[in-house]
């Protein structure tokens, strides 16, 4: 039986992108899927775009805005597949993204889910993110985030997994008190339930670089560090909940550790409360997140005052551009 996948694709304000990640669906070399399409409140032309494709295997639907996370539970609820495709509204799937997947899925089963090669897209020009090399083999759930949590900013993101239905139906839905994280903290859940990651090299996806909304533009109030604190402190709970005591602990104290580094020096409220979640694990500090710099200074000096020199250097060398 050749099985079903369903692409679950959130739609908000994407007239400029939308018609090329639908065409690199219905391309796939692989031609028994459905491409659920959501669309999450859009105010431009966005559906007016969905509906110029006429393709049976379109499954269209409108709710009220209510988020990516929501839009995707709403797509997960509508689906019929064996396997699951989620993908941003503005990505691209190469042609074969799916039928390798397959391929490996039919080896291995529906206990794994499946990861692929990373890519960008920026115009028309598409790249292979050779960044992304550490993730290009297959993991243990553990083996996996021993990896992820030293590499923060090269995640694999959410259009280069393909997940049985079955992983999908074991694991709580998309969490959108996560915030900008919500990605991490699903498949985090996902991964977790599984036995493991199987890498497929020729199951290429890519991500666009060139979107008008940087995050730097969404990274301004409070609400949002609130939320991505909570994503790491989600991460803490489930690796108590699946792994042994000593590697949930240490696997927790990287994870909250990436919050600390990364927000460092902004809300003092969460930096404390992070920190003394970090104390609750067995450990006095964060664990230095960053370069090999920063991590040999904070050997000698603490990550606080490594992190608060850090700051400094990079507020004076952003007045001297502006002056």
């Amino acid at each position: 039986m050749i099985p079903l996948v369903s692409i679950i694709i959130p739609v908000y304000n994407s007239e400029d992108y939308i018609a090329d990640t639908i065409f690199s669906c219905i391309n796939q070399s692989y031609k028994n899927i459905e491409i659920i399409l959501i669309n999450d409140g859009s105010t431009d032309n966005s559906e007016k775009e969905i509906l110029k494709f006429n393709d049976n295997r379109i499954h269209y639907f409108k709710i009220e805005n209510s988020g990516a996370c929501e839009a995707r539970n709403f797509g997960i609820s509508k689906a019929k597949g064996q396997l699951l495709q989620f993908l941003d509204h503005d990505d691209l799937l190469e042609t074969n993204k799916i039928i390798s997947q397959i391929e490996y899925f039919e080896k291995y089963g529906e206990d794994y889910i499946y990861s692929g090669t990373m890519g960008s897209v920026s115009g028309n020009v598409k790249t292979i993110d050779e960044d992304y090399e550490v993730y290009q083999k297959n993991f243990l759930p553990k083996e996996y985030f021993e990896v992820k949590l030293i590499e923060f900013g090269k995640a694999i993101t959410t259009g280069a997994w393909l997940i049985p239905i079955k992983l999908i139906q074991t694991t709580h839905g998309w969490d959108s008190r996560s915030g900008l994280n919500d990605d991490g903290e699903y498949f985090m859940r996902i991964i977790l339930n599984s036995k493991g990651v199987v890498f497929c090299r020729e199951a290429i996806f890519y991500f666009r670089r060139d979107v008008p909304n940087s995050l730097s533009k969404q990274f301004n109030s409070k609400e949002v560090y609130v939320k991505w604190l909570f994503s790491y402190q989600s991460f803490v709970k489930h690796f108590k909940l699946k792994l042994e005591d000593s590697i949930a602990r240490q696997l927790g104290w990287k994870a909250l550790s990436i919050y600390y580094c990364a927000s460092y020096p902004l809300y003092p409220d969460l930096l404390k409360q992070c920190k003394k979640e970090i104390n609750l694990l067995g450990y006095s500090r964060p664990f230095p997140i960053g370069g090999k710099g920063f991590t040999l200074a904070s050997k000698y000096i603490g990550v606080d005052r490594a992190l608060s020199m850090w700051h400094y250097k990079h507020k004076l060398l952003h007045a001297l551009k502006r002056s």
